[in-house]
């Protein structure tokens, strides 16, 4: 059976603190376990970038419901596509926020979301 896979990109309305994204995390987890969703959520300088999988109805409910949050705006879906597998298995909802941990020393840990692609020349 397929998967049903959603990545979208929003704007914060205010910069979200560590207690705002644990209380975040914490509603997204316990909701997306009940309806058989998991993914990945990126938070940064802002901006919020998610992976939500799973059956289409559930992951759709969930993004509509997400556009709604007044936490953010200028949500822009970038991608929607059927896999075969679940890119993310083990998590209600996998989280990072890169300015809140100590990354550096993480082996395949990259500075992307701060340094950009650099001088292309």
């Amino acid at each position: 059976m397929a998967v049903f896979q959603l990545i979208y990109v929003s704007l914060a309305t205010r910069p979200m603190t560590p207690g705002d994204l644990v209380e975040l995390l914490t509603q997204s987890r316990d909701k997306n376990a009940r309806l058989g969703i998991t993914g990945l959520l990126v938070y940064h300088n802002r901006e919020f970038m998610q992976l939500l999988e799973g059956e289409r109805a559930p992951v759709s409910e969930v993004y509509d419901t997400i556009c709604k949050d007044e936490r953010n705006r200028q949500n822009h879906v970038m991608l929607e596509l059927e896999v075969a597998k679940r890119s993310f298995p083990d998590w209600a909802m996998a989280f990072l926020a890169p300015e809140v941990l100590e990354l550096d020393t993480v082996p395949g840990y990259s500075r992307f979301l701060e340094t950009g692609l650099g001088d292309p020349a």
